[in-house]
Formats: structure tokens, C-alpha cells, sequence
């Protein structure tokens, strides 16, 4: 780089809108735009790049050090020996930036950001789904299920109404190129992470049986950080269960309906038996299959179908939205490095993002 395209590269200011702040030590190669109105100071481990507005897009830096190949270039700068990674903050002037005209700048980091803020935008108008389905629920339920019937799951299990069940107990042969993504609990978060997840191998998938996922599942995080749920969608990336995650199946949708089912288990009835067993040992919390078993869930009257009928078409939206967010971030991390280096042209990359928007 050439430390004229900067105002400052430091740890020791307060941080502006428009600085870029990034780690130096341990969780190296994170970095993030400071955005207008908010007010913060820098953490350990933390630098700021303060950019000459003109010569350098603060936007199209953040771009540039996010790239793939200034990711190799930060990893290949880690000072050896250290007992973590970490770089030294004096170095980075020199690294080298690729620093095309700034209206070139300013054409790719407007465009990559404009990816980026559709999928926030994508993200915002998913929370409000999630919420108004989850209090449309909660209403039904208020005037549907207190005070009503409500059964032992092992008991709906015996009718075969619903399926509740672990992942499948992996060895390390059991992981190759081949077969499905292996979720583990940290790939669950709202919904499934199956592109950072292992491959488990294809004998090993024949051998988890029914721990392989299947639409209309509900999983969730039953070691650690319990009680995080997500749905399994038709769109959903088939995958295996891995110990930490259990799923409940509806097997009668007249009985039971897979997203009446999943908006219960959302609810305060279902996270208030969790909690009274999660922490029932010294270790980590967890909640076991037996556990689960001796809980209780209302029985649905017939009217849970006409509710499923007004939240299906906001699940719909809700997925179509998310799917449009992972296949903008997948275009997004496609452009960025050919962005960079002039592979590919601003237009060019406009064209191919009008056919996903």
C-alpha cells in the first residue's frame, strides 16, 4: 500500500463513520465498515484505517481487505512464533493495494454494496416475518390451548403422531469428499450453515437412517447453547444430524402440522421445560432424548389448519427471501475477486446481478 491514501492507521484513535476497524491479533481477516450515528471505541486487538477520501473509497478498501486475496496476503504476513496469529500493526502501509481510479473504486464498492444491503434488507424484513407469524401464533394459542388437553410426547412418539430424535454418532472414517453435510450445533442459527459443515460419507449416511434431515423438520441446539431452532424447508440442503442437534418430526400432519408444530416449539411453552432440565448437571447444559420425552405438548384442535393456512404464505416469503440472500452472497463472493482484479467489469457484473434481483 502506499500511506498516502491514508489519514490515519492506528489503534489509538476514536473510531469515525466511514473507518474501516479490523483485527490485528487472533481473529485475523474480520473486518467492518464504521456506519453513520454510531458512536464506539476500539477493543483490544483492534486497528482502524482512516482513508484519504480522495484517493481511497473507505467502502472499496473494506471490499479489498475482505478479498481473497488479501485474506492469503494477511495470513502469509503472521509473525512466526507467536502464540497466536497476529500481525504487526507498523507493516500494513506496505502491503500491497490494488488502487484503481476512484471512480472505479467507487463503481465496485457500490455495487458490491449493494448486494450487501439487500441482504440486510432481506434479513430486516425476515425478523418482522418471524415476529408477527410468531405472535399470530402465540394469539391463537392464547385463545386455543391454555387450559386445554395436552399429552406426554412419548405418548404422541407411541401413536406415531410425531418422531423426535439425535444426530447420528460419527466416527472420523466416517468423513470423506462424498455424501452429505454433517450439521453440528454452531451451523445452526435461525437455519442451516450445511456449506461449512464436514461430509459425512456416503456408508455412513446409509447408516444414519431417519437422522437425515427431511422437510418439516424442527431442530434444535440440545447441548450448549440450548434452544436454538431453526426449520427445514423444502428448499432446505438435505443433510445429516450430528449428537448436538436433535430434530422433532410431525408424522400426522392432521394431528400434529409440521408449522404449527414448529411455531409451539418457538414458544415460551416448549423453552420453559427446556430450561428446567437443560442445567440439570455440572457440565454444559443439555437437554437428552429422555428429557424430551417426559415433556408435554397441547393437542391441536382442528383450528391449527386454518392458522397454517394464513402463516404458510408468510413461510413461503420467508424462504424465498433467504434463499435470494445466500444466492447474493454466493454472486457477491464470486465478483469480489475478479472485481478486484480487473477480471471482470463493473457492467458485466451488473448484468449478472439483474438476473438474480
Amino acid at each position: 500500500m502506499t500511506p498516502e491514501v491514508f489519514e490515519k492507521w492506528t489503534r489509538r484513535v476514536k473510531p469515525e463513520p466511514g473507518d474501516v476497524v479490523f483485527s490485528y491479533e487472533t481473529r485475523l481477516g474480520q473486518a467492518a465498515l464504521i456506519p453513520d450515528g454510531l458512536n464506539c471505541c476500539l477493543g483490544r486487538r483492534m486497528g482502524l484505517v482512516r482513508a484519504d477520501r480522495s484517493r481511497l473509497d473507505p467502502r472499496f478498501f473494506l471490499y479489498t481487505y475482505l478479498s481473497p486475496a488479501f485474506q492469503e496476503l494477511l495470513r502469509s504476513r503472521t509473525i512466526p512464533g507467536a502464540t497466536v496469529d497476529r500481525l504487526a500493526l507498523k507493516d500494513f502501509p506496505s502491503f500491497p493495494l490494488p488502487l484503481p481510479s476512484l471512480e472505479e473504486q467507487k463503481a465496485i464498492s457500490g455495487l458490491l454494496g449493494a448486494i450487501d444491503n439487500k441482504i440486510e434488507a432481506n434479513s430486516r424484513t425476515n425478523g418482522t416475518i418471524s415476529q408477527l407469524a410468531q405472535s399470530l401464533f402465540d394469539e391463537w394459542a392464547k385463545a386455543n390451548l391454555v387450559g386445554g388437553s395436552r399429552a406426554l410426547i412419548a405418548d404422541l412418539e407411541g401413536r406415531s403422531m410425531v418422531e423426535i430424535g439425535d444426530g447420528f454418532r460419527a466416527q472420523s472414517r466416517d468423513f470423506g469428499p462424498d455424501g452429505l453435510p454433517f450439521l453440528r450445533a454452531a451451523q445452526l442459527n435461525g437455519g442451516f450453515d450445511v456449506g461449512s459443515a464436514e461430509m459425512l460419507g456416503a456408508e455412513a449416511v446409509r447408516k444414519a437412517g431417519r437422522k437425515r434431515s427431511m422437510a418439516g423438520d424442527v431442530a434444535f441446539t440440545s447441548k450448549g447453547t440450548v434452544g436454538r431452532f431453526a426449520r427445514v424447508e423444502s428448499t432446505t440442503p438435505s443433510f445429516i444430524y450430528s449428537p448436538q442437534v436433535c430434530f422433532w418430526r410431525s408424522l400426522d400432519h392432521v394431528a400434529v402440522h409440521p408449522l404449527i408444530l414448529f411455531h409451539w416449539m418457538c414458544s415460551r411453552d416448549l423453552l420453559v421445560q427446556i430450561d428446567l432440565v437443560s442445567g440439570q448437571t455440572d457440565m454444559a447444559p443439555y437437554v437428552s432424548l429422555k428429557d424430551q420425552r417426559r415433556m408435554s405438548m397441547p393437542v391441536f384442535p382442528a383450528s391449527q389448519h386454518e392458522l397454517a393456512s394464513v402463516l404458510s404464505p408468510m413461510r413461503e416469503l420467508h424462504t424465498s427471501l433467504r434463499e435470494q440472500s445466500r444466492t447474493l452472497a454466493a454472486l457477491r463472493d464470486l465478483l469480489l475477486p475478479k472485481l478486484m482484479s480487473g477480471a471482470i467489469r463493473v457492467k458485466d457484473a451488473e448484468a449478472m446481478l439483474e438476473e438474480v434481483a
